[in-house]
């Protein structure tokens, strides 16, 4: 639930930035900007904080494979961010397919997988170091996974939607002053 809220908040920063820029930008860029936004922290943080946070988060079937896993998950979001974050343009250049689309295709199965941790953590009735919002959350958390995949599939084309550029309403003063 965190990270839905951290997608959102990137997202709305996006937004702003491309309103005081003046440069349109769609409702669908701006899911794609928070989408790649969040998965590059929580994808960096993987890194940072293996041992307290992501670790205790795995199922004990795992095993030895936890640790590597973490580590591949945080990649993998890394990876799946860049590939969110590089223009269509670039990708047409070079000669190479939607890589976009592939991105948050990968991403979303990913995200699929890690119900199993999250479910995992509530089964428990354990916390996580830096997520000390009460088991609600850890109950919470799955329910709202769903929505995360459905917004990287959106934001990377993957689901179909409308792709013209929201309007951006100036109040009239703003466009005297030019």
């Amino acid at each position: 639930m965190s990270f839905l809220l951290l997608m959102a908040a990137v997202a709305a920063m996006g937004r702003l930035v491309s309103f005081v820029l003046r440069r349109p930008m769609t409702l669908r860029d701006a899911m794609r900007v928070g989408a790649a936004g969040a998965f590059l922290f929580t994808g960096v943080d993987h890194f940072i904080n293996v041992d307290t946070r992501y670790l205790p988060m795995m199922p004990a079937f795992f095993g030895g494979l936890a640790r590597p896993l973490v580590l591949f998950t945080g990649a993998a979001e890394i990876v799946g961010a860049m590939g969110l974050l590089v223009s269509m343009s670039v990708y047409k250049r070079l000669g190479l397919p939607n890589l976009r689309y592939t991105a948050g295709v990968a991403l979303a199965v990913m995200l699929a997988f890690l119900v199993i941790a999250n479910i995992n953590v509530a089964m428990k009735g354990g916390g996580v170091d830096g997520l000390s919002f009460g088991q609600w959350y850890f109950w919470l958390r799955p329910a709202f996974q769903p929505l995360i995949i459905f917004w990287v599939l959106y934001a990377a084309g993957a689901m179909p939607g409308k792709q013209a550029a929201l309007p951006i309403s100036r109040p009239e003063r703003w466009k005297q002053r030019r």
